[in-house]
């Protein structure tokens, strides 16, 4: 009897250790984005003194660099991060490929489907043909209209080259993470100022 308690006991524990464990992971993921926004905003306001910030996980020459990718039809607005790693894309979009320049060749963004609610890339199949997509940084406006969507496997990285054109790929994997999933979408302004609440 003894020992069926303590099996039982055992079981219990290990099953709200199972619970609890993405909600502490999540829990953590999310003090790190709010701290990410709050440099972010500190830095706006000219005050670089970012050390008394708690759970940020990015340095100053990173923060200065992060973009926003704004798609209106999935009502998403999210930082794009400069370096793609594990750490980085647990909390934001990143650049897949390093030393981009936006408006230029192909830019390319990855992102996690989100572990809660419709977070970063979680929607991004639902983008429609022919949609308007803003990449925002250091004042500028970038503007791309989808024209592809496609599901690939990981190993097809030909999305990821140059084509010759000013284009925009953005990369996230399918539900089961066994294929990615993949918009494309073409530059269609030369140069947009940046609207006065991306400034």
């Amino acid at each position: 009897m003894k020992t069926k308690t303590l099996l039982g006991g055992l079981l219990v524990f290990m099953g709200l250790m199972l619970i609890s464990f993405p909600l502490i992971y999540e829990w953590q993921k999310s003090q790190e984005t709010a701290a990410m926004e709050r440099a972010l905003k500190m830095m706006g306001e000219n005050d670089s003194d970012l050390s008394s910030i708690p759970h940020l996980t990015l340095s100053e020459e990173d923060l200065r660099d992060v973009m926003e990718l704004e798609i209106p039809s999935i009502d998403l607005n999210e930082k794009v991060l400069p370096v793609t790693s594990a750490e980085n894309l647990s909390i934001a979009l990143t650049q897949i490929k390093p030393h981009q320049i936006p408006g230029k060749g192909n830019f390319t963004i990855a992102g996690h489907r989100g572990f809660r609610g419709d977070r970063l890339f979680r929607q991004l199949p639902e983008v429609p043909k022919g949609e308007n997509v803003l990449l925002h940084h250091q004042g500028e406006t970038y503007e791309y209209k989808i024209v592809s969507s496609a599901t690939i496997e990981p190993t097809n990285v030909d999305v990821l080259k140059d084509q010759g054109e000013d284009e925009l790929t953005l990369i996230t994997c399918t539900l089961d993470g066994k294929k990615r999933f993949v918009l494309k979408g073409i530059r269609t302004n030369e140069h947009k100022n940046e609207r006065s609440s991306h400034a």
